[in-house]
């Protein structure tokens, strides 16, 4: 079955049995030349795939398709609609971006964005709804029809400029019919055209404005259209006319409306959410409002001076209601859908919307255009394959003639080797378990292109300027480089998957292994709480002299360090945990201190074990700590010495201390027992300390004399 009946199939189910509809659910933007930060255009789509039973996980690849020449008699054929064309003899080399499922009999090509050799670029395309009424009068041609899964290989091979493009689509849309209702843009280095297909054989198609942006979802939004300015406009003849034969010939202002007349009556949720999540993001001061009926295509940021980047299109692409508080996306809730003609939403839902960058995005892409480079490279495509909200975007030049391995791997399941399959591995990682990554997996690839794009700007200003037979000569050097650099971010994506795969593991692992205590051997110091598991612990011991504000003071101190094994990335905060340490005695401990940054200590409540010999004490922080001792006392009385600690037992042999120890009064006490040399140490302004002895002047004096003596004599000796 094709991927299109599949497609329809789920709808007329859930039309059947639910009160929502799936959503074609894919959006584009345009940035004209004259409102970005370079002078280039932007434009660009994500593809969705809301599908069941794979939502979001639908194989891309990148590819080159080189210049061939055909047979007559050979024709270009899609299995979706069975649309069919014959191949020029000659058609030109393209790149696309195909769903790896085509060719199978199961799957349409689904080309979805590309370059051709001559500098057009297109992307096809954001599915739209026409209203009932008007398919009453001009049905889509399902059979035989032009349709999304052949237009990328049916337009590039055959024009040489965007309105080439435009023109070849109305013609074979008037000959053929269409097979569904799209939004298509097409550009060249010189114009973008902005085309809606309205029913089988109806369609506006624009020269889109240059000091314009636009925002549009799964929906019509072109208003009125001056039809008799083909310079700048190409449409079918009957626009107006089928409009009015059913019935739906809607005026605004008193001028015929296209999107009101070929759309529904009022926005899908869906859609309407996306869109003025987008206008919002890009233009903060806008006075549209979320219940408005009309949401123009063509706008102007309220600020006159607001320009736009690279960086503001690929955060519109992964918004996700960041800014917008009152909204959270749909994908949290996991909710069906919403109805393509808005017939079936659930007004009463106003907190779950569906975002731009949603679980469904399959790929996304932004065109570079700088009228600046030669045709033949086209400009630059910025491919984020998978789910924009944690894959990067990748620059490529149109003029490549090879892309990288890993995005030519057609599995329908993971697979290592493949660029889609990796990114989307990462997503759901990432996705999946919000508390461990948070938003670092995509300020890791936003940091990257911010190198890329000051990188591609200076490639831009090397080529500029070229003739176009010098630039077709750099085709194969280009190719090179592209797929060296293309190797080297495969291999940091493969690191980082690795890297977060590693990581649940170790989660994982710590659950079923829960690590409760750590000890460092060396020291003896250990550290506990119930969630030690993926942590390490080191304890350096310290020198004598390396806290200055004890100095004077004997203290053992340590710096006491956590990381994680993992990545050994330094662990400061943790929980309330119990830290014990190894002393000489507990009676002889004064304090604990914690040593912070600038050197200064602080106390810290501990108690001590004398039976094992530790003290111990809680913390938060891993930092230095030092154990203080007390002081020896040397007082000396004649009553009996008494040393007492005061505290509260905790637990056998553990005492809570405040340790306070009377002043020493016993000289019998082993501990104030000193030599003369130690008694002379500690002498106060030249007073003896009392040592409980009374001490004979006259034997002081006796002992003055005789040295005085002893020394005239030695002299008169040295005399003779």
């Amino acid at each position: 079955m094709k991927k299109t009946v599949i497609r329809l199939a789920v709808v007329v189910l859930l039309l059947s049995f639910l009160p929502s509809q799936v959503v074609q659910a894919c959006s584009g933007f345009i940035i004209g030349k004259g409102l970005t930060t370079d002078g280039s255009v932007l434009f660009g789509r994500t593809e969705d795939y809301p599908y069941p039973p794979t939502n979001g996980a639908h194989n891309k690849n990148y590819i080159v398709n080189p210049a061939k020449d055909y047979a007559d008699g050979d024709v270009l054929v899609d299995e979706t609609f069975g649309f069919t064309a014959p191949h020029l003899a000659h058609e030109y080399k393209y790149t696309s971006t195909p769903d790896a499922a085509r060719g199978d009999g199961s799957n349409g090509i689904y080309g979805a964005h590309g370059f051709n050799e001559h500098g057009v670029s297109m992307t096809a395309t954001v599915t739209a709804i026409p209203n009932n009424k008007v398919l009453k009068v001009d049905p889509l041609v399902t059979s035989g029809g032009l349709g999304e899964p052949i237009l990328i290989d049916f337009v590039l091979p055959r024009v040489q400029t965007a309105r080439e493009g435009v023109e070849l689509i109305a013609k074979t849309i008037d000959e053929k019919g269409s097979a569904e209702g799209n939004v298509i843009i097409l550009a060249d280095k010189n114009e973008l055209w902005y085309m809606e297909v309205l029913s089988g054989h109806q369609y506006v198609a624009i020269k889109f404005p240059e000091d314009k942006y636009a925002i549009f979802a799964n929906t019509y939004y072109l208003g009125h259209v001056d039809l008799t300015d083909t310079a700048n406009v190409i449409a079918s003849k009957d626009v107006e006319k089928v409009a009015k034969e059913a019935n739906n010939y809607v005026e605004i202002d008193g001028q015929f409306h296209i999107a009101k007349s070929y759309g529904p009556s009022n926005y899908a949720e869906a859609d309407r959410s996306r869109v003025y999540a987008g206008i919002t993001l890009l233009d903060p001061q806008t006075s549209v409002t979320y219940e408005d009926s009309v949401y123009d295509l063509m706008r102007s940021p309220t600020d006159p001076n607001r320009r736009y980047s690279l960086q503001d299109v690929f955060a519109l692409q992964r918004n996700r209601f960041e800014h917008l508080p009152q909204f959270l996306p749909d994908d949290l809730a996991g909710k069906v859908k919403q109805g393509d003609d808005g017939s079936n939403d659930q007004p009463t839902d106003a907190t779950y919307k569906y975002a731009l960058g949603n679980e469904n995005v399959i790929d996304a892409h932004v065109y570079q255009i700088k009228d600046s480079l030669p045709s033949a490279f086209g400009g630059v495509v910025w491919l984020g394959l998978g789910q924009t909200r944690n894959t990067p975007y990748v620059p490529f030049y149109g003029i490549v003639t090879d892309t990288y391995e890993a995005f030519k791997n057609r599995s329908a399941s993971y697979d290592t080797n493949s660029w889609y399959w990796t990114v989307q591995n990462i997503d759901k990682m990432a996705s999946q378990h919000p508390d461990v990554f948070g938003r670092t997996i995509l300020e890791k690839w936003q940091a990257l292109e911010e190198e890329w794009i000051a990188h591609q700007a200076n490639l831009d200003s090397q080529y500029a300027g070229l003739t176009e037979e010098a630039a077709i000569g750099l085709a194969d050097p280009i190719t090179n480089d592209t797929l060296a650099r293309s190797e080297q971010i495969f291999q940091q994506l493969k690191a980082v998957e690795a890297e977060m795969a590693a990581k649940l593991k170790e989660i994982d692992d710590n659950k079923n292994n829960p690590v409760t205590k750590l000890t460092d051997e060396a020291t003896g110091i250990s550290i506990a709480n119930p969630n030690l598991a993926g942590l390490e612990m080191t304890v350096l011991r310290l020198d004598s002299n390396s806290v200055q504000a004890l100095a004077g003071q004997s203290y053992d101190a340590y710096d006491i360090r956590l990381a994680k094994t993992s990545n050994k990335e330094a662990v400061t905060q943790l929980e309330a945990t119990t830290v014990t340490i190894p002393v000489k005695a507990t009676d002889q401990v004064d304090k604990v201190v914690y040593v912070n940054e600038a050197g200064e200590v602080q106390s810290l409540k501990f108690t001590s074990d004398a039976e094992k010999k530790t003290i111990s004490f809680v913390t938060s922080h891993f930092s230095i700590y030092a154990v203080v001792y007390k002081e020896a006392q040397t007082t000396t009385t004649t009553s009996a010495s008494t040393s007492t600690k005061t505290g509260a037992t905790t637990g056998a042999g553990t005492t809570t201390t405040s340790a306070v120890t009377k002043p020493t009064t016993s000289s019998s006490s082993a501990s104030t027992k000193t030599s003369s040399s130690t008694t002379t140490s500690t002498k106060k302004k030249g007073k003896l300390p009392s040592t409980g002895e009374q001490i004979s002047m006259v034997l002081i004096g006796v002992g003055i004399v005789g040295l005085i003596a002893a020394f005239f004599i030695l002299k008169s000796k040295k005399k003779q």
